[in-house]
């Protein structure tokens, strides 16, 4: 005999992760989670809350390093893998959701055992990167000045950052960040040339371009939603970003947000036509995007 009407069938061990339908929010950082200026994220609390109520995930993605992301990720409290540097490095902690599927991968896997994580490395090295500035530098005729050649200071003064986070900024695994005092659309044509015909690439983010040497912030995604989909069988993804370099990975998503105004320079043929623009930036914007959708769900 089965089971009465109005009893569930009994399901074996694990399956309820895979009967219930999983919400996975991809952010950015920058301008997007946490304020430009103040780089709090406490503005966007209710959609924090509301996230963890509905048991989601909460993956960060972003330019910043393993070392600034790493205190963030305890603060909001969610224990979801994280992209760091423009999708140079995945990490991730052991015994969670998506661990099992990363390390299956047959990826190079580092341990950084100060922070406490570990890591699939995705990138160039950070000293092939430095190297490769110097030399593009040199090519283009134009200084170049990249993150290994400031002091913490400076670092602090171009980031607004306060002098401990600005150290830790600097520590890159897989991405030099570098401004230029010429800014003209040939040399950013140059630039990119140049980085192209040594394996590499450049991207723009919110306050420097990023010499990277890896599949950027859509190739990281995209092996965490392969993961996901692993585990889950039903799955709604989000993603939320404000610059160029984050429409990759908003390409990629069930519903992508773009939040504040259009930038001049903006690529609008890379912009996802599902895209929802929120003209408010920074948490306040996230905020607002996140419960909107989720109402929807």
């Amino acid at each position: 005999m089965g089971p009465a009407r109005n009893e569930a069938p009994k399901c074996p061990l694990g399956c309820e992760n895979r009967m219930r339908m999983k919400i996975v929010v991809f952010s950015d950082l920058d301008a997007t989670l946490l304020d430009a200026e103040t780089y709090s994220w406490k503005s966007a609390e209710g959609g924090i809350d509301a996230l963890k109520k509905r048991e989601a995930s909460l993956v960060m993605v972003t330019s910043k390093t393993l070392s600034e992301v790493g205190w963030l990720h305890e603060e909001v409290g969610f224990d979801d893998p994280f992209v760091f540097e423009n999708g140079g490095g995945i990490a991730f902690r052991k015994e969670t959701p998506v661990s099992e599927y990363l390390l299956s991968r047959g990826s190079k896997i580092d341990e950084f055992q100060g922070e406490g994580f570990a890591v699939v490395a995705l990138g160039t090295r950070y000293e092939v990167l430095v190297k490769s500035l110097a030399e593009i530098s040199a090519e283009v005729g134009t200084p170049l000045l990249g993150f290994s050649a400031m002091s913490d200071e400076e670092v602090a003064k171009a980031t607004g950052l306060p002098a401990e986070q600005a150290a830790k900024a600097r520590m890159r695994l897989f991405d030099e960040p570098f401004v230029t005092l010429e800014r003209s659309k040939s040399l950013e044509a140059e630039i990119q040339d140049a980085a192209i015909r040594r394996g590499l690439d450049v991207v723009k983010g919110g306050r420097f371009w990023h010499l990277i040497g890896h599949g950027g912030k859509g190739k990281a995604v995209s092996i965490l939603l392969e993961g996901f989909r692993k585990r889950y069988s039903e799955l709604v993804s989000i993603g939320l970003g404000d610059s160029p370099n984050d429409f990759p990975f908003l390409q990629i998503v069930d519903i992508p947000v773009v939040l504040g105004k259009p930038l001049k320079t903006e690529p609008v043929l890379s912009l996802p036509e599902r895209a929802h623009r929120h003209q408010v930036p920074g948490p306040k914007g996230w905020n607002r995007a996140v419960l909107d959708i989720l109402a929807t769900l």
